[in-house]
């Protein structure tokens, strides 16, 4: 099997899966992961909006009734089943927030709204879902996505708007969280991912598959020597190696494996913490190895069954593009 994109996406929601299950998983790979996911969408969804869905009223609707499609029925069936462990591990006096502090039940009535609504910029302290912040600020991107997908000069601008927002953080370990989870701070990779789109055959004589993905991992493992690095300047640096990545594996053919891997990553990503929360009972918060391998293989699981029973079944209903 050839790496390819689904592959790619594969990958990036196993460095996730595995940081949030597995207490010694070393720092930095899942925030990368995060952003290189926001990188990818950012060059797909300028993909098919210039190739396929076109900048007319009823092509915008297609593709942001197949966003929603693609995103919130999913995601509102694994809040559901969040909410459900949540009342259940109550009743058994276990407290999930030890694998996320954000595992909780929301609370206000805006906490709620945005769970509902998928909004990036209300207070979420609870989220039944606790990585969904990450997907807030993916999903409220789609509508910008059009406007970079359209004009590479509004591309142009969107990245250097966020830049210039990440650097008004500035690049210190305390200013981490706020660059990560911003919406302004965000948009940097998905411009990003939209101009390798744009600039795809101009740049494609850089496209290396094997050194790219390798120079990532590496960036990765650099966490080993320097424990800051990650948090300050570390993130801003995998949104280019990510775009290399990307431009490296865009014009490989998708296989069945490569497919299905990127199909089975969604789900992955949102029911990892639910599925390992169900096993506190018998580690505890502790996130040893044992813990880690049985929580990522009932993930799987769990998130083949999301493909072939509620995410498939429901991509029939896509308009055309």
């Amino acid at each position: 099997m050839s790496l390819g994109l689904g592959s790619w996406r594969f990958f990036l929601a196993m460095l996730v899966v595995v940081s949030h299950l597995y207490a010694d998983m070393i720092h930095g790979p899942a925030a990368y992961a995060v952003w290189g996911f926001f990188v990818l969408s950012g060059y797909l969804m300028t993909f098919v909006l210039s190739q396929r869905y076109g900048f007319e009223a009823a092509g915008l609707k297609r593709y942001a009734f197949n966003r929603f499609l693609r995103i919130y029925p999913s995601y509102a069936l694994a809040s559901l089943a969040g909410l459900a462990l949540l009342w259940w591990l109550a009743r058994q006096g276990v407290n999930p927030a030890g694998l996320n502090p954000q595992f909780q039940v929301p609370q206000g009535w805006r906490n709620w709204l945005a769970v509902l609504t998928m909004n990036p910029w209300l207070p979420a302290p609870g989220l039944p879902v606790p990585v969904a912040g990450a997907l807030f600020v993916e999903v409220w991107a789609y509508a910008l996505m059009p406007l970079f997908a359209r004009s590479r000069s509004a591309a142009w601008l969107g990245l250097a708007v966020a830049f210039f927002a990440n650097v008004q953080f500035g690049f210190s370990t305390d200013s981490f969280l706020p660059r990560y989870v911003g919406f302004a701070t965000g948009l940097m990779p998905f411009a990003a991912g939209s101009l390798v789109c744009h600039y795809r055959e101009a740049w494609q004589r850089g496209a290396m598959p094997r050194l790219s993905v390798l120079i990532w991992c590496l960036h990765a493992l650099y966490w080993l020597r320097d424990p800051y690095w990650p948090w300050t300047y570390g993130l801003g640096l995998s949104v280019l190696l990510s775009a290399w990545v990307v431009l490296s594996l865009a014009r490989r053919a998708m296989g069945t494996t490569d497919k299905w891997l990127g199909d089975v990553s969604y789900p992955l990503y949102l029911v990892h913490t639910t599925v390992g929360a169900v096993f506190l009972l018998r580690w505890g918060t502790d996130r040893p190895l044992d813990f880690a391998v049985v929580s990522v293989l009932a993930s799987l699981l769990v998130s083949a069954v999301f493909v072939w029973w509620i995410d498939r079944p429901l991509q029939k209903l896509k308009l055309p593009a």
